[in-house]
């Protein structure tokens, strides 16, 4: 398949574009920055120039291509207190995925989230998050519930929802600054009685699964990124 993949300079992205290649794939790469070009180019893809904003860019690739992976996520304005404006942001490149496909049978496959979902419980595949639109993680929601209603429209979409933790070589998230920690201090901290369950998923596995939903998903599934 021919997969146009955004965000695909990204943590997660950077390791589908292998996963994708040798699987026997060609890949288009959403590219804002010269870097990311390069980056792409350098992976075995094929840039794409531009960013979530140029819609009809997104919707224009989408038509040319077999199938969509959507990774991409405003991260440059969520993370400086705009997160209602990124979430909004990856609608509109939602919705304008789903209207160039509708019809076509073509997959396509969003990132989510399972952060907020069913909190003090084990989440399922058919959970969500409860409370309005407006929350740090129903926004997310909203779009992904948006992304599986996309099959009644003749879209082969799927929903692929990560742990809050994606973890791997080079990494500089959260998992990596509690090793950093422990290591500083000589002892692991935990909260409570430390029967928390927090999880996580390397990207590499991560990176398989979107693969394998765009291979194989039926269309408005709903995929849990959720262990090793």
């Amino acid at each position: 398949m021919r997969v146009f993949v955004t965000g695909a300079s990204g943590w997660i992205g950077s390791a589908l574009v292998p996963e994708l290649l040798a699987a026997g794939h060609q890949v288009l790469g959403l590219a804002r920055s010269p870097e990311s070009a390069r980056a792409l180019e350098k992976a075995g893809a094929e840039p794409v120039h531009g960013s979530l904003a140029d819609l009809g860019l997104l919707a224009e690739t989408a038509r040319a291509s077999d199938a969509v992976a959507h990774l991409a996520f405003r991260h440059d304005i969520a993370f400086t207190g705009d997160f209602p404006g990124a979430a909004r942001s990856d609608r509109q490149a939602v919705d304008a995925f789903g209207e160039a496909l509708a019809g076509s049978g073509k997959p396509f496959a969003i990132a989510s989230g399972l952060l907020g979902i069913t909190p003090g419980e084990v989440a399922t595949e058919t959970s969500w998050p409860g409370g309005g639109d407006e929350g740090l993680c129903s926004g997310r929601a909203v779009t992904a519930r948006a992304t599986v209603a996309l099959a009644d429209q003749g879209v082969r979409s799927s929903v692929v929802r990560l742990a809050p933790t994606v973890h791997g070589e080079g990494d500089n998230g959260f998992v990596t600054a509690l090793v950093g920690v422990a290591r500083e201090k000589g002892v692991a901290a935990y909260i409570g009685d430390g029967d928390q369950r927090w999880p996580a998923v390397h990207r590499l596995d991560a990176a398989r699964l979107f693969r394998l939903a765009l291979e194989q998903a039926p269309a408005g599934a709903v995929l849990h990124a959720a262990a090793e």
